[in-house]
């Protein structure tokens, strides 16, 4: 029997993974957490690292939030977000 593929590192600082996301440079990755803060980040720029690390950080929560969604934006959805009025 396999033992499985260590995915990251996992302590006190970095806490749990809560979500996995298949990805390629040109994406982007939305994220969402309990409280409702935003954060969309291009791919391509995050660090690659190892499995047997602790992981890079791309988002900053407060004590009291807890990310609540990961979603992969493809380059096609990218640009349909980029041409919606700020008053829609």
């Amino acid at each position: 029997g396999g033992k499985g593929v260590r995915d990251i590192k996992t302590t006190a600082r970095n806490g749990k993974v809560v979500s996995i996301v298949s990805v390629r440079d040109e994406d982007q990755v939305l994220m969402m957490t309990a409280r409702g803060k935003l954060q969309r980040v291009n791919v391509g720029e995050i660090k690659a690292i190892g499995r047997n690390t602790q992981g890079v950080r791309i988002m900053r929560l407060d004590d009291a939030d807890s990310l609540a969604a990961v979603v992969p934006v493809p380059p096609s959805e990218q640009e349909e977000a980029e041409t919606v009025p700020e008053d829609a």
